[in-house]
């Protein structure tokens, strides 16, 4: 699992795949898609921020138990709970993301985050675990307690377990060039994160780029597309039609 998360492959379903560009939904008759990029933390590089103290005091009062993956009846009725009120696609139910768990014939060593109210289930994490890395899998909670920033805390104990474990990197999965809804994946800190750039096959500090050059990377060595000379070929094109229409 680690050589492949260093190559910007991913998991999906009980499988491992890469992609460079995501469907986002409908514009008339047109499906339209948005360009993305794989993101890694680097362990060594993450340390303790003002926003990562105040969600852990913030947490400090729920208990957290991490062990072997399982999907029971209630990890699914929160799951559920979670996708009425987000605003984005996901999987109808955690089986449908993970298919396979801990047997014969899964393809992933996992295992969850619970966070609890007492009894209240709040919050599950899943994550794989491979031998220096970890891979992020699927993040939910309980819409009443939103405020408590669940979803980020998730991604902290994540970053704990991977540290107690000496792990190197944890794997977010990808963000959204076009859209900002998985920008929380560059949590807890920009300096410490890492996206990969496809053509070259190396990782690069985030910070060295912004959107826009990402997505102009996209299309001059993803997609192979040079706008300027694009125009200037247009522009020739047209020069010759009129040449040879003058001519008759």
């Amino acid at each position: 699992m680690d050589q492949l998360l260093t190559k910007g492959n991913f998991r999906k379903g009980n499988d491992i795949f890469t992609t460079n560009d995501v469907y986002v939904g409908n514009y008339g008759d047109s499906n339209m898609y948005d360009q993305v990029f794989w993101l890694r933390l680097i362990l060594n590089k993450a340390t303790e921020t003002k926003q990562t103290k105040r969600i852990r005091r913030k947490c400090s009062n729920f208990s957290v138990a991490i062990k072997m993956a399982e999907i029971t009846e209630e990890v699914e009725t929160l799951y559920s709970e979670y996708l009425a009120i987000m605003k984005f696609d996901g999987y109808p139910s955690c089986k449908d993301c993970i298919p396979e768990l801990n047997n014969e014939i899964a393809a992933f060593d996992t295992y969850m985050i619970e966070v609890r109210n007492s009894d209240q289930l709040i919050g599950v994490g899943f994550f794989d675990k491979g031998q220096k890395a970890l891979m992020s899998v699927l993040h939910f909670y309980h819409p009443n307690y939103n405020k408590f920033s669940i979803g980020k805390y998730l991604m902290l104990l994540t970053k704990d377990f991977s540290e107690v474990h000496q792990m190197d990197f944890v794997y977010p999965g990808y963000f959204f060039i076009g859209l900002s809804k998985m920008d929380y994946k560059i949590f807890p800190q920009q300096d410490a994160i890492e996206v990969y750039l496809p053509v070259e096959e190396i990782w690069e500090p985030l910070s060295n780029y912004t959107k826009i050059q990402l997505e102009e990377y996209f299309f001059k060595k993803i997609m192979v597309i040079d706008f300027e000379n694009s125009e200037v070929n247009e522009q020739l094109d047209a020069t010759e039609d009129i040449e040879t229409s003058q001519e008759f």
